[in-house]
């Protein structure tokens, strides 16, 4: 058994449920105007008391009515005997009829209408929100991030600003009437969205002074080609994203980011079939890295390597590896010097030989007996290393 209407919801009161019935006849009257002009079923979402469900209702069409509040199935169940009532949340309600209305409650406005712009059974929404959400998405004043990732298949529309008089109770700020038809044909195909809003998203929250100024830190493509998209989109250098159009976003994101996955699976499906050796790998990135002593050192070793193979695989050939052909006597103190590169020093024995000489007064025992010297003017025993230092009197030994 359900309890009786007056009694509050498990869910709270009506400011926890976000309940600002609507009273304003003209308001009321636009809505089931807009709502008459689309075709099919219809769902409602919060019908509260039912002021917008009396319009619908005699319209003739299946209805479907979504309300949280249970205090007010009863009343609805009773005075719409042929809709379809669902205590539901529509937070976790299928949006499954072509045409959505609703009032819904302003602290709710932005999840109801991501998961109403994710589904995909809907044809047409007229909806009532706040005044400045309902403006952002309209584009007015400047998009928001939401609205560029979907302008692309939904039409947004700002039909009229409703006074926050025409609600009861009275909330704090104004509302306004939104209208949303789903686009028959979009330039960018429903299978790329996710592209689209991670491109989207990356600029709005990308840094740089303008559209040319983020699009150039994202490193998508050359100056030349940028200014290039940004002149054929009539797109000014210092435009802020809020401020483009959807046709401009589309036509930036189709000439800029709509052809890389193409390529890139180009590339991908290319290194698989054409794997690179992993000596030529290994060679590009040492290339690449620098001058460094390990590098060089690795290349040394490479040098090495290869003269070895050369030698195993040509033999011992003189001219080839540069080793010196065996000669003795007199022959090889005159061959030697031009086969193997090397030139005799001149003066290098007599460097060698002064090198060599002693040093007057730097004998072993005279630098010992200096130092043993000095320990001594300096007060240190050479036994122990200490400073010597005079006994008191009081510490000798008694007799």
């Amino acid at each position: 058994m359900r309890p009786h209407s007056s009694s509050h919801s498990v869910h709270g009161g009506r400011h926890e449920l976000g309940q600002n019935f609507l009273r304003s006849s003209t308001t009321i009257d636009t809505i089931a105007s807009l709502t008459r002009a689309t075709s099919g079923p219809i769902m409602e979402i919060g019908p509260g008391g039912g002021a917008v469900t009396n319009e619908l209702y005699r319209l003739g069409r299946p209805l479907t009515l979504v309300e949280l509040d249970e205090t007010r199935l009863d009343h609805l169940e009773d005075t719409f005997p042929r809709a379809e009532v669902r205590h539901a949340d529509i937070l976790t309600t299928r949006f499954d009829r072509p045409v959505i209305v609703g009032n819904l409650p302003f602290h709710l406005t932005t999840p109801i209408l991501r998961r109403l712009l994710r589904a995909r059974r809907w044809q047409q929404a007229i909806l009532l929100i706040q005044w400045e959400v309902a403006r952002k998405r309209a584009g007015v004043g400047g998009s928001t991030m939401m609205t560029a990732q979907w302008a692309p298949w939904f039409d947004f529309r700002l039909v009229e600003r409703v006074p926050a008089d025409a609600f009861a109770p009275k909330p704090s700020v104004d509302g306004g009437i939104l209208s949303i038809d789903r686009c028959s044909t979009s330039s960018i195909p429903y299978r790329d969205r996710s592209d689209y809003h991670r491109f989207v998203h990356a600029v709005f929250t990308g840094r740089g002074r303008g559209m040319k100024g983020i699009l150039s830190r994202m490193s998508i493509t050359d100056q030349r080609t940028l200014q290039a998209t940004l002149d054929r989109n009539d797109i000014r250098g210092d435009a802020l994203p809020r401020d483009l159009t959807p046709d401009q976003w589309t036509g930036v994101y189709t000439d800029l980011a709509g052809d890389p996955a193409p390529q890139n699976a180009r590339a991908r499906q290319h290194s698989r079939t054409h794997p690179k050796p992993a000596t030529a790998t290994r060679k590009q990135r040492n290339s690449t890295k620098g001058h460094t002593m390990r590098n060089d050192g690795n290349a040394k070793r490479n040098e090495k390597d290869q003269k070895k193979s050369r030698g195993s695989v040509l033999g011992t050939d003189p001219a080839v590896t540069g080793d010196a052909p065996a000669v003795t006597g007199a022959d090889a103190a005159a061959e030697r010097p031009v086969i193997t590169g090397e030139l005799p020093i001149v003066g290098a024995e007599q460097a060698a030989e002064k090198l060599q000489a002693s040093i007057p007064g730097a004998s072993p025992k005279s630098r010992s007996h200096d130092k043993g010297r000095l320990q001594a003017e300096r007060g240190f025993m050479n036994q122990h290393q200490k400073p010597q230092q005079p006994q008191p009197r009081w510490n000798l030994p008694r007799r």
